[in-house]
């Protein structure tokens, strides 16, 4: 266990450490993280975040269904003003460029400035919209993420799979549902990459900023959906 009062696990620590020693430095931070959600979880017990989930296209229902059973009070969002009412927000999966198309001038103008501001967690098309530039083809993309995305890149809906793989959250491997998944090509030096596919990053925090290139809310496994909650949580309270 690690003690509650000791130095925090920094890079530095890391690279002491050695690269043999990285992943389970890298356990030990993410025990630490799950420390930190849950004493931030006794205040959403009483109070839960409230996450929009972007609702003009995808699979929004599942994730609201997530959130609900991690702890959080879901709504829809689907008008810009919405936006106030909500302490975070999650982007989900779905077609990118119809998402785009729906969002007119003012609406990605506020989704911008939200999203620059508070907690929001992208899965697969969700992740492109955030990305900082998204490839193959190029296209519009609210740039807060740092990271390079590549749209499509395991193939097409016939090439959607579900595998199983470890990550640095506690309680052992995690399912992830594969929906022609875009790819995380590149990730700047403030990324945490927290689960990989085939040496690419799946799943990634930046901040208070969380993309996925699967779909948790396909799976019944919640551990993805608690620690945004948790981070949500713990933004809201500072």
């Amino acid at each position: 266990m690690l003690d509650p009062g000791g130095p925090e696990l920094g890079d530095d620590c890391l690279a002491l450490c050695g690269e043999r020693n990285n992943r389970f430095v890298e356990r030990l931070r993410a025990e630490e993280e799950e420390k930190r959600q849950e004493e931030a979880g006794a205040a959403y017990r009483r109070e839960p975040p409230r996450i929009g989930v972007l609702a003009i296209q995808g699979d929004y229902a599942a994730h609201a269904i997530a959130l609900e059973e991690t702890g959080a009070e879901p709504c829809e969002i689907r008008k810009p003003e919405e936006l106030a009412s909500i302490d975070a927000l999650v982007l989900p999966g779905g077609e990118s460029t119809t998402m785009l198309k729906f969002l007119k001038l003012r609406f990605f103008e506020a989704l911008e400035e939200f999203c620059g501001t508070h907690p929001v967690f992208g899965t697969c098309a969700g992740t492109i919209l955030l990305a900082r530039e998204v490839r193959n083809p190029p296209q519009r993309s609210l740039g807060l993420l740092d990271a390079v995305v590549e749209r499509n890149a395991y193939g097409r809906q016939i090439d959607s799979t579900i595998l199983t793989a470890e990550t640095t959250l506690p309680g052992g491997p995690l399912e992830m549902v594969f929906i022609r998944a875009p790819r995380i090509a590149e990730v700047g030096p403030g990324v945490e990459v927290l689960a990989r596919r085939d040496g690419f990053p799946a799943l990634v925090r930046q901040g208070n900023l969380m993309a996925a290139t699967f779909h948790p809310e396909l799976s019944s496994d919640r551990r993805v959906h608690r620690l945004f909650v948790g981070i949500a949580a713990a933004a809201r309270s500072q």
